[in-house]
């Protein structure tokens, strides 16, 4: 029995080396420039494991953004288990966007792309759109927590969506804020939430389980 598991978990790593590679390509050198030779150059691999596992260079770059979807999925879920606050959750799930992974390395140039294509290929569009709408679900759930009622959370909810969206392409591409406008705008935007709710307003950034500012 250790030799088919073997292989599973063989096969499971050549398809994540492969996603990883993809990954750096389009932080490399753009989406458009991605082909399968230049993903089989970098993870060391042939052609043809590529079009084995992901049959077309699509279905590789749709995957790569799933993985990328997944991982601040997971970031997130972490935080939803964990802080007991509505609105400091809130708060603690909009830093992930702007943490060092996400807006710093590879990641903040993948991002972008990933919303680009998201306008030309309906399966990416499908996966931002269910990306998108997780997100504003978890905010509106959290508002209601915090005394909002139904409407009046959706309202706020895709107000923050919007604008921490906003404020990441503002302070990662276009650097027309500092971050510390964005976390002062951010926290403005939760603001009357938290007075409705008679809580203390959530602060950016919050502390990390390491103890460090994210």
């Amino acid at each position: 029995m250790a030799e088919p598991r073997q292989k599973l978990q063989d096969a499971s790593e050549t398809s994540q080396s492969i996603i990883d590679s993809a990954l750096a390509v389009m932080a490399e050198h753009g989406i458009a420039n991605l082909t399968t030779k230049s993903v089989s150059k970098h993870a060391a691999v042939s052609t043809g494991a590529i079009h084995y596992f992901f049959d077309t260079k699509d279905n590789l770059i749709f995957s790569a953004f799933t993985h990328m979807v997944r991982i601040i999925r997971e970031e997130t879920v972490a935080i939803r288990r964990t802080e007991k606050d509505p609105l400091q959750r809130i708060a603690r799930s909009i830093e992930v966007h702007f943490s060092p992974f996400h807006f710093e390395e590879d990641a903040s140039i993948i991002w972008p792309q990933f919303w680009v294509y998201a306008g030309a290929d309906e399966q990416a569009a499908r996966l931002f759109r269910a990306f998108s709408a997780r997100m504003i679900s978890n905010h509106c759930w959290d508002l209601q927590e915090a005394g909002y009622d139904r409407a009046s959370a959706r309202a706020k909810a895709v107000e923050l969506s919007v604008l921490s969206r906003g404020l990441w392409l503002e302070k990662r591409l276009a650097r027309s804020v500092e971050m510390e406008e964005c976390w002062t705008i951010m926290e403005n935007a939760l603001g009357d939430a938290a007075v409705k709710a008679g809580r203390k307003p959530p602060k950016f950034p919050s502390q990390s389980q390491s103890g460090k500012a994210i």
